[in-house]
């Protein structure tokens, strides 16, 4: 979360680098780099130095930054800071004199200090940019090469760098998908791990899908929003999956697992021979039939699930009620297709297949 070598000029080199202990913050993080006299834009720098605060919220952060935004507007501080300067300077300083705040556009929120200083007859000039992303406060420090002016527009470029740096570390990012185990079998548990993700205080939310057999046209299961999810019988002849949104303050991110196998029926359950049939006059307000298909294991009972999919077959809900062999269509049906999921049952349990799907309903 700070610059990087590929953010500065030919030659540059990172001189130091450390965390550090500060009781007031989460964390924090300062990196050094010598730029030997090497041009950024018009302007020619000896050193560059980055600092970070990780604050405890957001909250915290954005009060400390307005404070010092206010101060930074008041003489006395000013003062006050090009003393402080001159104390910790290695090399005797004759003069310190720190300018008034300007306004940068970086991150949620940056200033701008410039700083001159006299050291054995020479001026070197330096800039401070104060800067916060979220509950993370930044430094920036510049140090021209003596006698040389640091321009605006230079030291901005390299404020909004470390600026992008630092919310690149904190927005939620996916490194590794979200994996589903468990058996596929209706009334077995399956569960689901986020996954792996970089980012700053990320939530995670769930949503189990089911899936048509191929692992797409997946739609969300209702109330499946756990990280367990039990095998149904309506999941019968479909695939399932989990989709894992990972969030902050600063953005979010979907991602899916991959799909499960088909689910099926436990051992000696009935298997499909032959898929159902869906027949009838598809039009608004007549009725269509569905036959139970060919089923091998001597299934006794029969059950159905009417289905509305888009037109290509895919992306299918189930329609409330309809759960009889015969379904007469309905006007919220228009330029859909239908299907219907039969459920065939045996002491041993149950197995499900899926018609295909119907010509749109004009």
């Amino acid at each position: 979360m700070a610059l990087a070598v590929s953010d500065l000029p030919s030659g540059a080199r990172i001189d130091k680098q450390r965390y550090y202990r500060d009781p007031d913050f989460v964390a924090a993080y300062e990196r050094e780099f010598s730029i030997p006299g090497s041009r950024v834009g018009r302007s020619r720098l000896l050193l560059v130095f980055i600092g970070l605060s990780v604050d405890r919220t957001d909250t915290a952060a954005r009060l400390k930054f307005e404070t010092l935004r206010l101060l930074a507007g008041k003489k006395a501080f000013r003062d006050a800071l090009a003393r402080e300067i001159a104390r910790g300077a290695e090399t005797p300083v004759k003069t310190v004199t720190v300018g008034r705040p300007r306004t940068v556009r970086a991150g949620d929120g940056a200033v701008a200090l410039p700083i001159s200083m006299k050291i054995q007859g020479l001026v070197l000039n330096v800039g401070i940019t104060f800067m916060r992303v979220d509950r993370v406060l930044g430094t920036i420090t510049h140090f021209g090469v003596p006698g040389q002016r640091v321009y605006n527009a230079d030291a901005d470029r390299l404020a909004r760098a470390s600026a992008a740096r630092m919310a690149a570390g904190l927005v939620p990012t996916l490194k590794l998908p979200p994996i589903v185990s468990g058996t596929v079998q209706p009334g077995q548990v399956l569960s689901a791990r986020s996954g792996t993700w970089t980012g700053d205080q990320l939530t995670f939310a769930h949503q189990w899908e089911r899936c048509d057999s191929a692992g797409t046209a997946c739609v969300p299961i209702s109330g499946a929003t756990a990280t367990t999810y039990t095998v149904a019988t309506g999941d019968l002849a479909s695939t399932l999956r989990v989709t894992v949104v990972g969030r902050n303050r600063l953005g979010s991110v979907a991602a899916s697992s991959t799909s499960t196998s088909v689910v099926a029926g436990s051992p000696g359950s009935p298997t499909v021979t032959v898929a159902p049939l869906v027949s009838g006059v598809v039009q608004v307000g007549q009725s269509l039939t569905v036959d139970t298909g060919g089923w091998a294991g001597s299934p006794t009972i029969f059950a159905y699930q009417w289905r509305r999919c888009n037109a290509a077959g895919g992306a299918c809900l189930d329609i409330a009620g309809a759960t009889t062999s015969a379904y007469t269509i309905a006007t919220t049906e228009s330029r859909s297709t239908l299907r219907v999921l039969v459920i065939a049952t045996n002491p041993s349990g149950s197995g499900g297949a899926i018609s295909a799907p119907t010509a749109a309903v004009p």
